[in-house]
């Protein structure tokens, strides 16, 4: 026996039932449409669909510069505050000021012209705002997503570490903070496939470099490690009470201490240096050094990258840690102070030193004992 509700179903035709659930996700797939956050381009930057970004491009002002290393921060966040409320144990949150994450990006040493100049003015104080878009692509070059950044301030450069016995290869680390950012989806364009040219053939390793030091260029030889350099842009906020997004303004910029660590033996000149500068007092600017420090190709011929250090001078010359039955070299750390540090291929010349003073030992090759042949004898202590 059928029932009318038996017959709806057999009937030629859609029946109500169905009718009535077409409509509903009709309305419900136009509904999120409708929806703005699932159209803008930061959303759909965001559910792309899942890729494996392996390929990273800087752009400046609207132009492709070159393939980067890696890349990463930029995006807005809110810092949380708590109100502690008389009439609830449970303190009230809410959010503050909005920020936006400072972009940390890696290159090659050898830099495009338009992100060079800008390095160059950032360690002349000649700090510049650029507008540009941190480019992120598939394994096929093809553009999926952007962090476009605004007026932009170069607030940290870095140098990498040298270390003689380093098999890694080594890259420049710059450190941008914008005014705002804003993700939004890729073009789907593919990138160059000449975007960087030679420059990416001509990797840096840490073990291939070059320090000179005025007065001390045989002593300079002999390093084994230069600690890593970083210059840091002080960045002011200036908040306005009409705008979410505060305006970056640059202060006062930072030079870091030449730290180097070389061999016992062949040490004496920097002792020598240090006794008279730092023990004796003898610390004028007429005492002072210029030195630079070249990144080479893995020939060592070519200069990937000179950086020139002006007005140096020794502060600290201290032993490295010694452990029993280690049978390492006998090292030293020497330490010395930076008034400036440019980017170029022409050093600082500054007076030269004085002499050496006279009368320090030398063992039977010649050479200045280090320390443990000039210790001053101790103040004797009881009977």
């Amino acid at each position: 026996m059928t029932t009318p509700h038996d017959e709806d179903n057999t009937s030629s035709g859609p029946s109500r039932r169905n009718f009535l659930k077409f409509a509903a996700l009709l309305a419900g797939s136009v509904g999120l449409q409708g929806l703005p956050r699932l159209n803008d381009p930061a959303s759909a930057a965001i559910a792309a669909g899942t890729y494996a970004s392996s390929r990273f491009a800087f752009e400046l002002d609207g132009v492709l510069l070159d393939l980067i290393k890696s890349s990463e921060g930029g995006f807005a966040r809110a810092d949380v505050v708590q109100a502690k409320l008389a009439q609830s144990p449970f303190p009230k949150k809410h959010l503050a000021n909005l920020k936006y994450t400072d972009i940390v990006m890696q290159c090659d040493l050898i830099m495009p012209d338009p992100l060079q100049k800008w390095v160059t003015g950032f360690l002349a104080l000649n700090a510049q705002r650029k507008n540009g878009a941190i480019v992120t692509a598939d394994f096929d070059y093809k553009e999926r997503s952007r962090l476009e950044f605004f007026n932009a301030l170069i607030s940290e450069l870095t140098i990498p570490a040298c270390d003689a016995s380093s098999k890694d290869a080594g890259q420049l680390t710059v450190k941008l903070t914008p005014e705002y950012t804003r993700p939004v989806a890729g073009k789907g364009s593919v990138l160059p496939a000449s975007l960087g040219g030679a420059r990416q053939q001509k990797a840096w390793l840490p073990a291939n470099f070059r320090l000179q030091i005025q007065g001390l260029e045989a002593a300079c030889t002999r390093i084994n490690k230069i600690e890593a350099l970083t210059i840091k842009q002080k960045i002011t906020e200036n908040a306005i009470g009409e705008l979410r997004d505060y305006q970056k303004e640059p202060a006062s910029l930072e030079f870091p201490n030449l730290v180097i660590t070389l061999s016992e033996a062949d040490a004496g000149p920097f002792f020598q240096w240090f006794d008279d500068f730092v023990v004796k007092g003898n610390m004028g600017d007429d005492k002072e050094r210029a030195g630079f420090l070249e990144l080479l190709s893995p020939d060592l011929k070519t200069v990937l990258l000179r950086v020139n250090f002006s007005h140096l001078g020794i502060f600290s010359f201290s032993p490295m840690k010694q452990e029993t039955n280690a049978e390492s070299i006998k090292r030293v750390k020497v330490e010395m102070y930076c008034e400036q540090i440019t980017l170029g291929s022409t050093v600082t010349t500054q007076a030269a030193p004085p002499p050496p003073p006279q009368g320090l030992p030398v063992n039977p090759q010649g050479q200045i004992l280090p320390p443990s042949g000039l210790q001053r004898p101790m103040p004797r202590v009881g009977p």
